[in-house]
């Protein structure tokens, strides 16, 4: 990718999510994002063809860098996955805190959804949970997530997958998903 493109695309990204912040999805336009970015709105279509898609390739990115992660330090049980993915948000705080003050907490659970099947789909074959299995515990799992940023991460990440993981496996061992 060109020096240019990327740092266009991430001047975009860092203004999205700044005035996520301020203000609902909804009622930003291109504009808005292109002003707050510096750039222009024909840099802005050169990258993107809507603000949504500035938000699913945010998200993309994201996902492969965690899926990344999960590689590099060759993670596999549930706790450890779980442990991961939420420090992801305790450390980046910004993300969750524009997800909800923008109102598009639906979806960043869509995306979840499709990212967790796609992920069990791919790495547990053979152990993987149906899809309704997935879309159920992916609800709890971001619930959680938002109720841990209202109590000012109160817990550790650690302490969160633990207890989400235990709950899981023994949800799924119960139902013979898992």
């Amino acid at each position: 990718m060109d020096k240019r493109v990327a740092k266009t695309q991430a001047k975009a990204e860092k203004a999205l999510f700044q005035l996520m912040q301020q203000q609902n999805f909804s009622e930003l336009s291109i504009t808005d994002i292109a002003n707050q970015a510096g750039i222009s709105r024909m840099a802005f279509y050169r990258n993107y063809q809507s603000k949504e898609d500035i938000l699913n390739k945010f998200i993309q990115k994201e996902y492969t860098r965690f899926i990344a992660e999960i590689t590099a330090h060759q993670l596999h049980g549930l706790n450890q996955l779980l442990e991961v993915y939420l420090n992801y948000f305790k450390i980046h705080p910004e993300v969750l805190s524009a997800i909800v003050n923008a109102s598009i907490e639906g979806f960043a659970l869509t995306k979840q959804n499709d990212y967790l099947l796609d992920f069990f789909k791919t790495r547990f074959k053979q152990q993987a949970p149906s899809p309704l299995a997935i879309a159920y515990y992916s609800g709890a799992i971001f619930a959680s997530l938002l109720y841990w940023r209202q109590t000012n991460y109160q817990h550790s990440a650690a302490e969160m997958a633990a207890y989400l993981a235990e709950k899981i496996k023994n949800d799924l061992q119960q139902t013979k998903e898992f």
